[in-house]
């Protein structure tokens, strides 16, 4: 080995363990960088056959000439960015979902006293009152009270829906548009990381700045990358690129604001949507899949429940008599159906009550659910051994205030402002046996009585019309009686044909039957259990979200862990590559130095 070669060999160390302490100070100043991925220098033997006028190229004079630079790279493990990128996508929807319906949750909480589980609680249970005390109207104003809270609290459920579709299509939009500035930082960065290798001088630090927007973009969308050398990264989302080389594909929001256009997200001009299935999706999947499917599907049940609890509650409280002798009235406004201009259906944003005041609510029934007056369909008669156009078979079915000279109908003193019998009168049904009279013109009644004792009726003049038996009466002013008189001649039982039955039934409640009050109660009460299932449902997924985030959070932090191992700074190793670079770089010194003073002894020889 030549003294030349003693220089060449220090010099060239000197150089290489130079660039080693340049990049280990560089990776120690970028300990705390964000997104810094450590560099670092690989070194390799130079190896040369020394040739010249007194030597040889035989293999016995091959030597080494020093250490050089082989590599000098940025550390980065590809399928480890991409889990990450996987994970945070997926953190990032469950969070953003569990954000979203947490918000609602706490509308529909059912602990509290504003809930709708409790305001139908309270209607149910101010219903029950009334039925206990149909008269009190004190009970009666509290229903009216209750029935406003729940309209009140089903039009606030719906304003918060609407507040967090509007909320949630917002960010949406803001989110789309922060996308498309990755995408285009992407793809500029692609340009500037390649025209830094075409000029021979990687530049790892736009490199960095790339994966961070790649990291970026991942929380906001399900992005894959590939790396190539001719294209610099390529990225694509639901198997649409959106960045090759220096191009990039922008996101278009569609639907927003439109309430008859679903909200998507599509790639540029191509029409195809972003389809962000059933979970992940980074936010913009989660957002996509709040606005098509987990909010709509929500207000659907709201409404649903608003349209059971106007259907339900009507259809009894028609059925019902207010206290001013009115009945078939709706408790709410139905806005279902026609006329042409009105909802398709009850919804929890248009229900409404209909009843005006405390003495409009219907809490009584009626006799046989009959009109105000109570005179439909509140007699039967069963005409019983006479045909149909004689005797029984001439009284109409009808209950009638006092006498009706045109027809042979039941006859009631007065009828009572809730469409029931008037004082203590019961109704029920009559059995009547009709004798034959020996004087002309006379029929003999016995009437049996469901609640009072049997009696008789002789000699009835039933060649007059009007003519009229009682039924029953209170015992004081209020009767009813049958018109016999005007369904009844003498020849409809003669000695021959021997007596004959009918029955006449007067369907009439007691006054105060509160039938319908306790059934709006109970069908109330029973579809509160919507209220409560709509609300745990809801908080269900927000468990899941929650879960789904703490879960994808694990695995990204784990994978975090990973990358740091492989490609971040550990000040501890990078100190002690740096002692012992140190120590290399003396020991070439030294070398340096030998060859020095050898050289100086060997001119100091020939002088």
């Amino acid at each position: 080995m030549s003294i030349n070669s003693l220089f060449d060999i220090g010099s060239t160390s000197l150089r290489a363990i130079g660039k080693q302490i340049d990049t280990t100070s560089q990776n120690i100043a970028n300990a705390e960088s964000e997104g810094y991925r450590r560099r670092r220098t690989t070194l390799s033997s130079r190896s040369v056959a020394t040739t010249g006028l007194y030597t040889s190229n035989g293999a016995q004079d091959v030597t080494s000439s020093g250490v050089g630079v082989e590599t000098f790279e940025r550390v980065r493990d590809g399928m480890l960015e991409a889990a990450g990128n996987d994970a945070r996508s997926g953190e990032s929807a469950a969070r953003e979902k569990g954000r979203v319906l947490g918000v609602l949750e706490g509308a529909l909480a059912t602990g509290t006293d504003a809930s709708l589980s409790s305001s139908l609680e309270g209607l149910a249970d101010g219903f029950s009152t009334l039925a206990n005390n149909p008269e009190n109207q004190g009970a009666r104003e509290s229903v009216l009270g209750r029935a406003r809270q729940l309209t009140d609290t089903f039009g606030r459920l719906d304003r918060r829906l609407g507040e967090l579709s509007a909320d949630t299509e917002d960010a949406l939009a803001g989110n789309v548009e922060q996308a498309n500035g990755l995408l285009n930082e992407v793809a500029s960065l692609n340009e500037q990381i390649e025209n830094a290798r075409a000029g021979g001088a990687p530049d790892y630090a736009a490199e960095d700045q790339r994966d961070q927007a790649v990291q970026e973009l991942s929380k906001l969308l399900p992005v894959q990358a590939q790396e190539n050398r001719s294209d610099g990264f390529t990225l694509t989302v639901d198997g649409m690129t959106v960045v090759q080389g220096t191009e990039s594909t922008n996101l278009t929001l569609k639907g927003k604001n439109d309430p008859n256009v679903a909200t998507t997200v599509e790639f540029g001009k191509t029409g195809v949507a972003f389809e962000p299935g059933d979970e992940g999706g980074g936010e913009i999947g989660a957002q996509t899949r709040l606005l098509n499917d987990t909010l709509p599907g929500v207000q659907g049940r709201l409404d649903t429940l608003a349209d059971d609890v106007v259907t339900d509650v009507n259809e009894a409280h028609r059925k019902g008599a207010d206290q001013n002798g009115d009945t078939g009235e709706n408790f709410f406004i139905d806005k279902s159906g026609p006329p042409p201009g009105k909802p398709p259906r009850n919804t929890a944003d248009n229900i409404e009550l209909n009843v005006d005041g405390p003495k409009d609510i219907a809490a009584v029934a009626t006799p046989d659910l009959g009109t105000p007056a109570g005179n439909d369909r509140a007699v039967t008669i069963d005409q019983g051994d006479f045909g149909g156009s004689n005797g029984a078979g001439g009284i109409d079915a009808r209950l009638t205030n006092g006498p009706d000279g045109s027809a042979s109908t039941v006859e009631v003193s007065s009828i009572s402002p809730d469409g029931n019998l008037p004082g203590a009168l019961e109704g029920g049904t009559f059995d009547i046996t009709v004798k034959n009279n020996s004087n002309p013109g006379e029929l003999d009644f016995t009437i049996d009585r469901p609640n009072a004792p049997t009696s008789t009726e002789t000699g009835v003049d039933v060649s007059s019309s009007g003519t009229t038996i009682t039924l029953e009466d209170d015992g004081g002013t209020e009767t009813i009686e049958l018109d016999v008189g005007t369904a009844f001649a003498d020849g409809d039982v003669t000695p021959s044909s021997g007596p004959k039955e009918f029955s006449v039934t007067v369907d009439a409640p007691l006054a105060g039957d509160t039938g319908p009050a306790q059934t709006i109660a109970d069908r109330v009460s029973g579809l509160t259990s919507e209220a409560t299932n709509l609300a745990a449902d809801v908080g269900t997924q927000v468990q899941e979200a929650g879960a789904k985030e703490e879960a994808q959070a694990a695995v990204g932090e784990r994978i975090q862990a990973q990358i740091e191992d492989v490609s971040g700074v550990s000040m501890d190793q990078q100190l002690s590559s740096l002692i012992e670079q140190q120590q290399q770089f003396a020991a070439s010194a030294r070398v340096l130095t030998t060859a020095r003073e050898v050289s100086n002894t060997l001119l100091s020889i020939a002088r």
